[in-house]
């Protein structure tokens, strides 16, 4: 689980910020904000999408890496 207070920028990388899953005015926000936001009543999606891209990095840079391949 990232560090609740690291910025966001800092734990998604340069490739992931690609995603239509990323907002970049998510990015100067903590995890330990965005994941408020995320459980918040009602959600909020932006959260949600920036939450699950920053847990699931690892598994998505390696199914990167393995696609050049």
């Amino acid at each position: 689980m990232p560090d609740g207070d690291a910025f966001a920028d800092a734990l998604i990388s340069g490739s992931l910020k690609r995603s239509k899953s990323y907002h970049a005015e998510y990015g100067a926000k903590t995890y330990k904000e965005i994941s408020e936001l995320a459980s918040a009543n009602p959600p909020d999606k932006k959260a949600r999408q920036m939450k699950k891209l920053i847990d699931q990095a690892e598994r998505l840079r390696a199914k990167g890496k393995r696609r050049r391949s």
